[in-house]
């Protein structure tokens, strides 16, 4: 068997016992809230790390700057 052919009946195993899993008559409401509730919860945390991770890009930027405008400074003062 083709690797891909593999590859899509595994994705389509995967994608049908999902629908079945969150489409259940009886337990399906309350799986799809659990996963929206997990989903939310994600969302939050990534976009906690991405803004702290923004932050802390910034401040090394910053800081960078600044110590390349000082080293500028000081070599202008060298020169004559």
């Amino acid at each position: 068997m083709r690797i891909r052919t593999l590859l899509a009946l595994s994705s389509g195993a995967a994608l049908g016992a999902a629908t079945m899993y969150l489409l259940d008559p009886d337990h399906g409401q309350q799986r799809r809230r659990e996963a929206g509730r997990y989903a939310v919860t994600q969302a939050r945390e990534g976009s906690v790390r991405a803004a702290l991770d923004a932050k802390r890009r910034a401040e090394e930027f910053a800081l960078a700057a600044v110590s390349g405008y000082h080293e500028a400074r000081a070599l202008d003062r060298e020169r004559p």
